[in-house]
């Protein structure tokens, strides 16, 4: 098998009220909240500051429970370094807000949950491009915690009032659709396809430009270009398809514009890049793609994976554009 498709299931848990201790029982709740307890560690002053700064503060006071993912002093020090910036004041007040909100879930969740599902998505409270859309946060749990590939859970289930804290290493970028394919191993195959076009078109460098877009991304999983590379004989790597060609079925599977799931009731169609037109039906209560090509045996898996230019949705198929027009 030259890829394997991992399940992903978007809607997190997230109506976890108590954390629980191996043997079941129940761990006490201390009365300090996420403010306080944050306030109180040394090496979250920078973070303080931060959501002070962003009047963020009496949010992470209240009742609501959250989950924060805080990053250490260490952790902004390098990101204002690699951002050329002295300090966190030098950052522009709705993008330092943003960021911080993306580190911010819904509810309280534990180590133990995101150990659970292993590898995952889960929304943040960061906007989105689009009106109610929220950005999306990929972990991996497999060997440790990490968020995006990148900030790795140093300290666990730091309990608070209203929530739980864990402490990461690295600040959480806002991710661009380029971060979700680099990073989730469902798409390998279409990382090394997107590498093996860059001379040929624009479109990786728009997929990962957070100010670029936004754009609707219908993206293919292993398993997809694993049955599309046995469609041809001369065909056993992604690096044997004619690179023209190959850039054609990319770009037909990228639409401008932010169509998350909800966009899909309203619109027969949408025109991809390439030319041809995505038509979208539904099948069961499920989006059902028909290409350019004609080929209508076309599911989306998962819907509404945000990022800070574009949605991704999972499609089962490589689609393909018209070849004869």
């Amino acid at each position: 098998m030259k890829g394997r498709y991992s399940a992903l299931f978007l809607t997190f848990l997230l109506c976890i009220s108590s954390c629980k201790l191996d043997d079941g029982d129940l761990i006490p709740v201390p009365e300090t909240n996420i403010i306080e307890i944050a306030r109180a560690t040394a090496e979250l002053s920078i973070l303080v500051s931060a959501l002070e700064r962003v009047n963020l503060v009496s949010t992470l006071e209240e009742s609501t429970l959250y989950t924060v993912l805080a990053p250490t002093n260490s952790a902004f020090s390098n990101f204002l370094g690699q951002a050329g910036l002295s300090s966190i004041d030098d950052v522009p007040t709705e993008t330092l807000r943003r960021i911080l909100l993306n580190h911010v879930i819904a509810s309280r969740v534990n180590a133990d949950v995101f150990a659970t599902l292993q590898k995952n998505y889960v929304q943040t409270f960061a906007e989105g491009p689009s009106a109610d859309s929220r950005l999306s946060l990929y972990f991996d749990a497999t060997d440790g915690i990490v968020f995006n590939g990148t900030a790795t859970v140093t300290s666990e289930d730091i309990l608070a009032s209203n929530g739980i804290i864990h402490i990461v290493d690295q600040v959480i970028a806002l991710p661009t659709i380029s971060t979700f394919i680099a990073t989730d191993e469902n798409f390998e195959d279409l990382d090394t396809a997107i590498d093996i076009v860059v001379p040929l078109t624009d479109l990786p460098d728009m997929l990962s430009e957070n100010s670029a877009g936004p754009f609707t991304i219908f993206a293919p999983v292993n398993q997809a270009f694993d049955a599309l590379l046995d469609t041809n004989d001369d065909w056993n790597f992604i690096s044997d398809i004619d690179e023209t060609f190959l850039t054609s079925v990319l770009a037909h599977h990228v639409a401008e514009g932010n169509f998350r799931n909800i966009d899909f009731q309203s619109n027969n169609s949408i025109p991809s890049l390439q030319g041809d037109s995505i038509l979208i039906g539904q099948n069961a209560g499920v989006i059902q793609l028909t290409d350019g090509s004609g080929a209508s045996d076309i599911f989306v898996v998962i819907i509404d994976i945000q990022a800070s230019n574009g949605v991704m949705h999972i499609v089962d198929k490589v689609m393909l554009p018209d070849i004869e027009n």
